[in-house]
């Protein structure tokens, strides 16, 4: 194995053990992130948390980028499937902010499990991202 090759394969390994540094931070507060209190302060902690989680994406993309073809083919189809949670957890939120009365609380249960899947699969993708 060429010295390239080890150093590629090293940074990948530093890469995602960051990856599932964070991701143990976020799940962590995801688990916290549930329709009790306050609503905006509920809609709050959700796009913070969406948020932070669309960065790692965002970073993982990025750097998909240098992998070879087909980590980033894996990647893609990855990302695809977080795009589409990403947009179905977003729809949700919406719905909460412009629910009435106490009905976003029963929304915002929909809308946790929706941050959940999202979480979801972008572990799956960290998990792939050796």
């Amino acid at each position: 194995m060429t010295n390239q090759k080890a150093d590629q394969i090293f940074e990948r390994q530093e890469y995602h053990q960051s990856l599932m540094n964070k991701m143990s931070i976020e799940s962590s507060s995801v688990d916290t992130c549930r329709p009790e209190g306050e609503k905006t302060l509920y809609i709050e902690k959700l796009e913070q948390r969406i948020k932070s989680l669309k960065s790692i994406v965002e970073d993982m993309t990025e750097k998909s980028k240098n992998l070879e073809k087909k980590f980033r083919t894996d990647f893609e189809e990855d990302r695809k499937v977080i795009e589409d949670r990403y947009h179905t957890l977003k729809e949700r939120v919406n719905n909460v902010r412009q629910a009435g009365g106490d009905a976003w609380k029963e929304l915002g249960k929909g809308t946790s499990s929706a941050l959940e899947d999202f979480t979801a699969g972008i572990k799956n993708a960290v998990s792939k991202f050796k």
